[in-house]
């Protein structure tokens, strides 16, 4: 079987043939990489690691392993090999430019758990895997500021704070549900701190002026309303404002206290 020009490849085990060169059995594997045949990758490039482990081709080797793995979405896998990675060849390109810390917060996205419509929706679940996420990406964002993959990560980043952001408005909802105004508050106020710029403030401030209302606190519920209209016009939730604003003034009059 000739590939990467006349080379040959003369010894097969499980179907996989090699050669006795380290270079066209990396790029073999390469090949097989971007086929998608993750399993024939892995063969090809473990043997090139375990032939010619001194070579250049054993180093690419190795991370083509962790990509492979990554391809499988056998992500905890991919992650040790991209790790493994950045500690063994730290003055490597892959590991310079970044293409190894954001392949590893990606990993970490990747097994965020998605909305299934028979199953509760993602914010409801537990936020551990997303927590995972937002800290490896945080710190691919601070260590590599002039990587070309940091508007990916930037993206991937975003996602992971407002899938936060929605799991504290959910348990925001619930304590006032229950009755709880102040634990409601302390949660809606966590997610103004810890999330800033998420999409999220309308709902935000529509549930804080709720709960001022159910506090017997129309003057703060007010501001609240104004503040949803003044700085989201035209967020479908700035028409509830208003009409919680026009409730107000009919039960408690243009100049509430409270």
């Amino acid at each position: 079987m000739a590939v990467a020009g006349c080379a040959e490849f003369n010894e097969s085990t499980r179907g996989v043939s090699y050669s006795s060169s380290a270079k066209d059995n990396y790029e073999h594997g390469l090949d097989q990489l971007k086929r998608e045949n993750w399993l024939e990758a892995i063969k090809l490039f473990q043997y090139t690691r375990s032939k010619f482990g001194f070579s250049k081709w054993a180093t690419l080797a190795e991370l083509g392993m962790a990509d492979a793995h990554y391809g499988q979405e056998h992500f905890s896998e991919a992650v040790e090999g991209y790790r493994g990675f950045i500690k063994n060849h730290p003055t490597h390109e892959k590991v310079q430019n970044g293409y190894c810390a954001f392949r590893i917060g990606e990993a970490y996205y990747k097994q965020i758990p998605t909305d299934w419509f028979l199953s509760p929706p993602s914010y409801e679940k537990d936020q551990g895997p997303v927590q995972d996420a937002l800290r490896e990406l945080q710190g691919f964002v601070t260590e590599y500021g002039d990587s070309p993959h940091l508007g990916q990560a930037r993206k991937l980043l975003d996602d992971c704070a407002h899938r936060l952001a929605d799991h504290e408005l959910y348990v925001a909802e619930f304590y006032l549900k229950r009755g709880k105004p102040l634990a409601t508050i302390g949660r809606l106020d966590g997610v103004r701190k810890r999330y800033p710029g998420t999409t999220v403030e309308a709902e935000v401030l529509l549930l804080l002026g709720r709960t001022y209302l159910a506090m017997e606190k129309p003057g703060e519920a007010r501001k609240t309303f104004e503040q949803l209209v003044a700085d989201h016009p035209k967020d479908y939730r700035a028409q509830k404002a208003k009409r919680y604003l026009q409730f107000i003034e009919r039960r408690y009059g243009t100049n509430p206290h409270g």
